[in-house]
Parts: structure tokens; sequence; C-alpha cells
């Protein structure tokens, strides 16, 4: 903990000596000391503490005091929490333990994370939330939480005032997919947070890895670039790690057969070209050479794979797993024993890939190092490089990755861009505000009452236009009122008073006319922190290829994946 906070230290003190420019870029909607909660992703959460603490101390882009509260994915948990998701070390290879998830690995992933967070109630969300430590219970110990079966939190019931609650114990949203679910109306591990009765006021902001097409209920603003790679460790001497994996071989590694084949019809499944129903198709290292013939069985290949609910999972399936999603109904798909279907006729036996949280190998055991494969981002990895988070790559060395053998590469600062010779496993890092899924004009959900507030941290705000006025308020640019005079020469038409570049008031003059980037998507200190953090920069263009209004600046709205 001591660690985060000198990070969010030293970048505060970078932001305070870095110049800003004239023009402001953000504001406030008026109303003080709102909360804006962030939630989701691990891949952004160190960046996100390093930019929120940047832009809540910024009197320029902050000028009403707004607190952005950037909580972590995962903090301490209690004995009943933790029991459940420890329901059985070894549920995976028996059916009759199919409904446990086997979680048990989270508990070590939670030593490198705050013990706790909270989510401060204001006047829009009348709702405390205290992350972490006692309040939940996993009342049937199966290793996950929902409000059918569980007790997902607790309420304290003697508070100053009546007109707020508290709820104890909540477990975070872990990865992408939590996060974004989490801003809408879904809720997420029992919990919800954002509706229409509360003006969607409690949880502000996703940090997300990956995208989810769905604009009736999201708003995406890529600000990075990022990206994942395999990785092996030292003892792994196989050839096929020199050589490097295309897209193809990690398909068969990650994808369960539907049938057997002996190519040799030796009665093994051990050599090129075989595979056993229920299990990956390329099961050993040595099946990935070519006319490999063995007759004793060779070491397994060690598949390891990130929690379901992560953004980085969700991009592990899509670019290099052959599967939609990184949830186990896409990864473990035709796997033996998976939603207790036996597929190689025995019940004592059956397939799963074992878990890591995402951008931590420390669950590869040794045992396995020689034979595994485990996933990290690049910007996470510079940030352990450097010291400036706990160091969870437990030895791994990123692989050479292609979608065939001409593009080999692995991931570096220079390979990763939006160019066609780039890394190919490049990605756009988001953070996404939500939209009121339930009142959509033209297939886009209409905006929140906090979504000016998100946008002018997170995103590009267009200069407001009353409807009723003519020409629109910022079109001469100035922010004071007009009083019509159809008697003068021109006539002159009326215009309201705006706060066309959102410092909290309505009285300049001279203001550039045109979108406004709000903070990470236009100020030069965001930009340094980002690449800080291992990630690289957006450079200036269009910020909306479907619209004009949004102008250019360092973000992409609603930019879709590669």
């Amino acid at each position: 903990m001591k660690k985060l906070s000198l990070v969010a230290l030293s970048v505060a003190s970078l932001a305070g000596m870095l110049a800003v420019p004239s023009q402001v870029h953000a504001g406030a909607d008026g109303s003080n000391g709102d909360i804006l909660g962030i939630v989701g992703s691990d891949t952004t959460y160190y960046v996100m503490n390093a930019l929120t603490d940047a832009h809540n101390l910024s009197s320029r882009y902050n000028p009403n005091g707004d607190k952005a509260v950037n909580i972590p994915p995962l903090v301490s948990a209690n004995t009943s929490v933790e029991a459940g998701e420890s329901c059985s070390a070894t549920a995976t290879t028996s059916l009759t333990n199919s409904t446990c998830l086997a979680t048990a690995w989270l508990k070590a992933a939670r030593l490198a994370w705050p013990g706790g967070a909270v989510l401060p109630a204001d006047s829009g969300c009348t709702t405390q939330y205290v992350f972490g430590g006692i309040g939940t219970e996993d009342t049937n110990q199966d290793g996950k939480i929902v409000a059918a079966d569980d007790i997902e939190y607790t309420t304290v019931t003697s508070l100053p005032s009546s007109a707020y609650d508290v709820r104890l114990g909540v477990v975070p949203p872990n990865g992408s997919g939590d996060g974004r679910s989490a801003i809408s109306t879904s809720g997420i591990k029992g919990v919800p947070y954002n509706s229409a009765s509360n003006n969607f006021a409690c949880l502000d902001i996703a940090r997300s890895s990956s995208y989810s097409a769905d604009t009736t209920k999201y708003e995406y603003w890529a600000f990075a670039l990022d990206a994942i790679g395999w990785t092996y460790f030292p003892t792994n001497t196989n050839a096929a790690v020199s050589n490097g994996l295309v897209t193809t071989d990690l398909n068969k590694i990650y994808q369960c057969a539907t049938s057997s084949v002996d190519v040799n019809a030796d009665g093994d499944y051990f050599d090129t070209g075989d595979k056993k129903i229920g299990y990956p198709e390329i099961r050993y290292w040595n099946q990935l050479t070519a006319n490999s013939n063995v007759s004793v069985e060779p070491a397994k290949i060690a598949a390891y794979r990130i929690q379901a609910g992560s953004g980085t999972g969700k991009d592990v399936a899509t670019i290099f797993m052959g599967r939609t999603d990184g949830v186990d109904s896409e990864v473990l798909k035709n796997c033996d024993g998976y939603n207790g279907v036996d597929k190689d006729n025995n019940v004592n036996t059956s397939f799963t890939f074992p878990i890591v949280q995402e951008h931590d190998c420390r669950n590869v055991s040794e045992a396995d190092k020689p034979n595994a494969i485990c996933w990290y981002g690049y910007s996470r990895w510079v940030l352990q490089a450097r010291a400036l988070e706990t160091d969870k790559r437990n030895g791994a060395i990123f692989g050479k990755y292609g979608t065939s053998p001409t593009d080999m590469k692995r991931p570096s600062f220079s390979t990763i861009n939006d160019s066609q010779t780039r890394y190919m496993a490049t990605r756009w890092i988001y953070n996404v505000i939500p939209l009121n899924s339930t009142s959509v004009t033209s297939g886009v959900g209409a905006d929140v009452p906090r979504s000016g507030d998100a946008r002018r941290f997170v995103g590009v705000s267009v200069q407001p236009d009353d409807a009723n006025t003519t020409p629109a308020e910022c079109a001469d640019g100035s922010e004071v009122a007009v009083t019509a005079d159809p008697a003068a020469t021109p006539p002159v038409l009326a215009q309201s008073a705006a706060d066309c570049n959102f410092d909290g008031d309505k009285v300049d003059t001279g203001v550039a006319v045109g979108a406004v980037p709000g903070f990470i998507c236009g100020d030069p200190t965001a930009r340094r922190i980002i690449a800080s953090f291992g990630f690289k920069p957006i450079s200036s263009g269009i910020t909306d290829a479907g619209s004009s209004s949004y102008g250019t600046s360092n973000c992409r709205r609603n930019k879709t994946g590669f």
C-alpha cells in the first residue's frame, strides 16, 4: 500500500510541474464535490489511479472539487468468501463437484492489492459502499456471490442521517466485463449500483480493456494502446517455444476436441495430429513439431487461462483461442466434465484449464513451469519491471506470436501501434461511461445526469446548443447571454449564457469553437502519465469517424477492436 501511495504522489507532483494548456478543457456540472466512482479492469487500475489524482488536484480541469474514486478489482475477503472459493481445490477433476468454481487462487492474488476500499455516498448516490472484509457470506460455499443464494452485503442500520445507507463487505467488480455490468443496470456479484431511479449516479466510469458493441448502454473512450502476449518460463526448453506460436497453434492448445483421432493407429494420443475427445487438440509440446511420433507419454502443456469477467481474458480468448469470450461456457466448451458432461466415458476424470488473475503468473506452480503458458499485458509487464507494482511475473518471458510465421513478434513499445505491421495482439484500452438504455434515440442511449462530469475527465464534450436559440450559444466564442435586438442592423439574435469551455462559469470570451477534450483526451500531462505506465498514448486525430461534432483529440469514441 505504501508503494501505491508513492506512485500516486510522484505522478501528482509531476502533474503540478508540467505545463497546462491555456484552453481550459474540462470542468464540472455545477454541483460541488460529486463522487465519481470508477471500477472494472485490472489492466488499467494503476494508470487510472495516477490520472485520477492528477485530475482531482487540477483546479483548471476540476474547478468544483469533484472527487473521482478508483476502486481496485481485488480487496481482502472474509473467511466465508475465501472458504467458498476454495470449496475444493480438486473440484474440476471430478464430475461430482462440477458446481464448485474452485477459485482458491484468488486468495493469493488479493495479497498484492489494498486491504479494502470505500466509495463514499453523495447527494446523487445515497449508498456508501465498503469493499472487502466482513458483511458478505458465501452461504452455499460454491465460490461465487449471487443475490439469490448468498449475503452479498450487510447494511448498517444505525446512521446519523436516514437519507443514506452503508453496505459492508461488498466484493468489487473484478475485470472489464464486471465493470461494465456494474455501471449498467445489471449490477455484479449480487450487488446493484446504478439504476434509472438513482440516475446512474453511484458508478460513473468503468475501466475496460475490451469492447462490447452496445451503444444503448455504454459510450467507449479509447485512450491508449496496449498488447497481450503469451509467456513461458526459463526452464521450458521445448523447440516450439523458441520458434514462437501462431494463432492456429494456440487455438488447438485452448480448444477441446470433439472427437478422438489416432493418426498412426498406435494406440496412443501423443503424436502430431493425435487428439482425444474432451481434451485439448494439442495437449503436448511435441505435437507442435511436424511428424512427432513417441511411444511414451510426454509432458503435457500446462495452459493457464485468465479469470472470467476480465477484458484481458476476453481478448485472450478472441485473439488467441478462437473463442468469442473468456467465460467458462466458451473456454471450456467440449471439455471433459464441463457442466457434468462425461466426454471420455470415465466419470473419474475431467479436464479444465487452470486459472490465474490477469497480469499475475504467481499461481503457476513450480512443477508446471517447464511446460506452462501464462498471459500478460505489456503495460503491466513494464510497470512491474520498473518496480512500480509488485512483481507478479514469476519469471515469465514473452514468447513470439503472429497470425502466421511471417509476422512473428514480441510486444514492445515500438511494435505496439495501429499500423498493418503492428504486433498482432495489440488492443485499444478504454474508459466507459454509462448511458440510459431505457431512453434510446436512433439506437444510442441517452446521457445520464453525470455523463458530462465523466466525459470532462475521460472523454470529449460537445459544446452546448440550446435548441430554442439561433445561433448556437458558443458559435461566436462568447459564453455571455445576448439579448435579441431585431431593430439593430444587422438584427441581433438572442443567445443564452453557456459554459462553452466547461470551466464552471459562463463569463468567458474568446473561447475556441468546437468540441472540448477532457483531461485524459486533451492534456499533455495525461499523455505523459499514460506513457510512463507502459501504455502507448494515442496520437491526435479524428475523435469519432461517424461524427464531426467531436473534433480531434487524443481519444477515440466508440472505437472497435482491430
